[in-house]
């Protein structure tokens, strides 16, 4: 029988053959901590008397959920960052201003590639399976593979998702991928790695499968995988990056289950607070007022993603009653942007622009919302408190459909103005 994907990533970290179910302890290509996290990993190992991290060349340390320091304490928890990542001779620092979001820049510089595995401290390191990468997240005992080079995981079964079809005009990947996690199960997508593969996977770019991947974490998936494809080779050759070790399931390989998804039949989505996967078509919430917008975070803030919402705010401006930011998701994506002139459709409609990285998703630390307010943005989740006051509602959507309610001032169908 052969093997998954997945499989086959942990068995060269392992250095032997290995199969779903195993308990194993594979050895990181690269290990990811974020800022929020760093002072407290470093505190966790002098704790543990370890003075030397082990392979700290393999380390990437990022300050993206707070890169604007807006506090005196931020400032301060900053500083501390830096004198870790000098401390620690961390291999791959990027301080506030140098990269942009760890889930997203990491892919463009190509340091992280096919075939990789990588250990994270944010579960969102599931947007690295767009480049065929196996990023698995273990929060907390991120500190355990710093002090040993390990720690052990069971290696994930596999859930295979076959798209088909094509996207009608104002739909989105981010519409798809809310879609698909609120029609599976999330019994059978528990400890699994959602493998994305399919007819469909051709005319879906890197940027969109960073969103594609982004979400099945939200109803228990343990990681996503994009197959690698010409599509990808292409993405990788333009940016010299290699794929040499990039791989794919084989065709006996055993999957916990095979999901075929036409990606044609759906309209724009939006979840629904208080979780990720409560989604409805937009039809049923066409009309409710919005204060704050947003597009942004590691699920939707690509070039691909700006460019939908500038296909909205080009000639128009954002309602005297609501509040828009923009988050690029990477300098290289902010840079992009500007030379494409979507900055200046931003300004001109009445859009904030913020620093490259988290943007208002790292729990409302910048433009939070107050008492009573309501949201409409491409963030990652939708709990209480996500945006700051708890008794505000939170609902996620695509750019698109973020962008038309921004400018109708209630939540809107980006159809509409499309149409126009």
């Amino acid at each position: 029988m052969g093997q998954t994907a997945t499989e086959k990533i942990l068995s060269r970290a392992v250095g032997r053959a290995v199969r779903a179910g195993e308990l194993i302890y594979p050895e990181p290509d690269l290990v990811t901590v974020h800022d929020w996290y760093t002072v407290n990993v470093h505190d966790a190992l002098a704790e543990l008397g370890v003075t030397e991290m082990v392979c700290p060349e393999r380390v990437l340390i990022c300050t993206d959920h707070e890169p604007l320091a807006v506090s005196r304490q931020a400032a301060e928890r900053q500083a501390r960052v830096r004198w870790v990542a000098r401390t620690h001779k961390v291999g791959h620092f990027f301080d506030a201003g140098r990269g942009g979001h760890g889930h997203v820049f990491p892919m463009e510089m190509g340091l992280v590639r096919p075939g990789m595995f990588v250990f994270a401290y944010d579960p969102h390191v599931t947007n690295y399976g767009a480049v065929g990468c196996l990023g698995i997240a273990l929060v907390v005992e991120i500190v355990e593979v710093l002090a040993c080079g390990s720690a052990w995981v069971i290696v994930p079964e596999t859930v295979r998702v076959n798209l088909k079809g094509a996207l009608r005009a104002g739909v989105s990947i981010r519409d798809v991928a809310q879609r698909l996690i609120a029609e599976l199960d999330p019994d059978q997508i528990d400890y699994t790695v959602v493998e994305f593969g399919g007819p469909a996977l051709a005319s879906i770019d890197v940027d969109r499968r960073i969103t594609l991947v982004n979400t099945p974490l939200e109803i228990g998936a343990k990681s996503s995988l994009v197959e690698i494809d010409d599509t990808a080779r292409a993405w990788f050759n333009a940016r010299g990056i290699g794929h040499d070790r990039a791989v794919a399931s084989d065709p006996d390989a055993r999957f916990k289950q095979v999901i075929e998804f036409d990606i044609g039949l759906i309209e724009p989505q939006v979840a629904m607070p208080p979780t990720p996967d409560k989604v409805t078509g937009i039809s049923e919430l066409i009309g409710r007022p919005v204060q704050h917008a947003f597009v942004g975070s590691c699920a939707s803030s690509s070039l691909s993603d700006l460019r939908d919402a500038a296909s909205i705010l080009a000639g128009r401006t954002v309602s005297q009653s609501v509040r828009m930011i923009i988050t690029p998701g990477s300098n290289e994506i902010a840079r992009q942007a500007a030379q494409e002139g979507l900055m200046e459709i931003f300004m001109q409609a009445g859009v904030m622009v913020s620093a490259p990285g988290c943007g208002p998703c790292a729990g409302g630390r910048i433009a939070p919302l107050a008492s009573g307010e309501t949201s409409i943005n491409t963030g990652t989740r939708n709990d209480p408190g996500r945006l700051g006051a708890r008794d505000a509602d939170i609902f996620l959507a695509s750019p698109m459909t973020v962008a038309a309610s921004a400018v109708a001032g209630c939540i809107a169908d980006p159809r509409d103005f499309l149409r126009e």
